[in-house]
């Protein structure tokens, strides 16, 4: 049972608990990394710099990004804040002392990270924001699932011993030590044996030694027809975790068979992961990339579709099902081919950052719109009466800045209430924290993307936390220059220009002109 010792504790975790969540749309969900993965990135960036895969401008913009951060961090010390300023004061070095600097300051937070929170918790009303943002963010960096973290916190809120949310913080960083990364095997099926120059490899089960070893591990063995199977052994936290690294790796030999052979394999649907209570789908759920304009303006199927648009999409999908590498430059070229200025590709990142960032309030106000509606039909009369999402946004938006919002039952509505208020009091520096983080989750990709392509990289530290991060985000901004582009006739650059001219312009005097930053001024 959790006790709110603070009034918003309960709020805290329960948004907490929402960016654990796939079902979190992009608007509400995790947008950047934790704090400890980025100092390890920013490590790792430093030797890949003097390798000559990443330019000196990408290593000052995630240090000063660090810094930033670190400086109103709760869980760091003032001592510890000055170190890390003076490390990144010049562009760390590789094998110099402050690239060591940075490598032995993000060891030390990392061991007692979540413990230093519940600290900064029990001392003072932390923000919901950044408490949630910064505890989900370190916990699925350090290589748990979602649903397996989701699951566990409801467990402990659950349960009919009081918990607050110190305590929660404390129990979580247990968890972390208590379940190191270990070996997981992982059973992948055959519907046809694949073509095999020496034969089926030793070690591989063959026919009735699959139904065995699915028996020996509690999985029926019903509808499973399959002539051979291989085990995998993936490290990870959790099973979820391993399924989703055996996917990675049933993707990797499906390329390698076709390349080879000319044929795809023969998998059955399923991945059987040993001490798991249920089989894993072995094709993994959607990341979230949504461009729902294409069904909205009946384009799906449409035969005059724009060339440079249409590839861009082509290329984004692979964003939302490819195996990761195949995820990042796809998804990147996506973003490039219609937002960089040809003497600066990383510029894309922010020319998408900047039409995201224009997409967010309207989302959120509406999304919020439909929920005080259900919850207060009476109280919101003028949502009812309004007859476009536009008008619904404005007048939930109207709502909060009068202070006639009725409580919200849900503490992540709550929490969006709260956030929304902050955002209408004051819409211009709102605006820019929210696009300075979407920004940094795009220049993450195209780091990643140059990891990959240049440096021949598949293994960097951030490369699954930058596929988790800007998925959703990517699917919304193009989602956006496809509106952009059919309906109001505007090219992405165009867009991107109204864009940057709306956020110079937000001020607290027209807190509601929020509701209309991508469309016409």
């Amino acid at each position: 049972m959790l006790v709110t010792v603070k009034p918003r504790d309960g709020v805290a975790v329960w948004r907490l608990l929402e960016f654990l969540s796939d079902r979190t749309p992009w608007h509400r969900s995790l947008w950047g990394v934790g704090v400890v993965l980025a100092m390890e990135e920013l490590y790792e960036a430093c030797v890949v710099s003097k390798q000559g895969h990443l330019s000196e401008a990408a290593i000052k913009r995630m240090a000063a990004a660090l810094q930033k951060r670190v400086g109103t961090h709760p869980a760091f010390t003032e001592a510890e804040k000055h170190f890390l300023k003076a490390q990144v004061h010049q562009i760390p070095r590789a094998d110099g002392p402050a690239h060591f600097g940075i490598r032995e300051l993000s060891a030390r937070i990392s061991t007692d990270y979540l413990a230093r929170w519940g600290r900064a918790a029990a001392a003072q009303e932390v923000s919901v924001e950044n408490f949630s943002r910064s505890v989900a963010a370190h916990l699925l960096d350090a290589g748990f699932s979602g649903p397996y973290l989701y699951n566990l916190i409801r467990s402990k809120i659950d349960a009919p011993e009081a918990i607050t949310l110190p305590d929660l913080c404390n129990a979580l960083q247990a968890e972390l030590a208590a379940t190191p990364r270990r070996e997981f095997e992982v059973l992948l099926a055959f519907a046809e044996t694949p073509e095999l120059p020496n034969g089926v490899p030793e070690g591989w089960l063959r026919g009735s030694s699959v139904t065995t070893w699915l028996e020996a591990h509690g999985y029926p063995t019903t509808n499973v027809r399959a002539p051979v199977a291989m085990i995998l052994k993936v490290q990870a936290r959790d099973d979820v975790g391993a399924a989703s690294l055996a996917r990675g790796e049933a993707d990797r030999y499906a390329a390698r068979a076709l390349i080879a052979t000319g044929k795809e394999l023969r998998l059955l649907p399923n991945l059987w992961v040993r001490g798991a209570s249920s089989p894993f789908p072995l094709k993994a759920a959607s990341r979230g990339v949504g461009v729902k304009e294409l069904f909205r303006e009946d384009r799906v199927f449409s035969a005059d579709a724009s060339q440079s648009v249409d590839a861009a999409l082509e290329l984004l999908a692979h964003l939302d099902g490819s195996s990761p590498t195949a995820a990042i430059a796809g998804g990147w070229g996506a973003i490039e081919g219609l937002l960089a200025d040809p003497s600066d590709r990383a510029s894309a990142a922010d020319n998408l950052a900047t039409l995201v960032t224009c997409s967010f309030p309207r989302a959120e106000l509406t999304a919020l719109s439909y929920r005080a509606e259900r919850q207060h039909p009476q109280a919101c009369g003028e949502i009812t009466a309004a007859t476009t999402n536009r008008e619904r946004a404005r007048a939930v938006g109207k709502m909060i800045i009068e202070g006639r919002m009725p409580h919200m039952r849900g503490e992540v509505d709550q929490a969006t209430v709260l956030r929304l208020g902050k955002l209408l009091g004051n819409p211009g520096p709102a605006l820019q924290t929210i696009r300075d983080s979407i920004g940094e989750s795009f220049h993450r990709l195209y780091r990643q993307r140059n990891l990959i392509l240049h440096g021949g990289r598949l293994d960097s530290v951030a490369l699954s936390a930058s596929l988790r991060t800007v998925a959703k985000l990517a699917g919304a901004g193009m989602d956006r220059i496809t509106h952009g582009w059919y309906v109001q006739q505007l090219r992405p650059m165009e867009l991107v220009a109204r864009a940057n001219l709306s956020l110079a312009l937000a001020s607290r005097e027209d807190p509601l002109s929020c509701v209309d930053l991508l469309e016409m001024n």
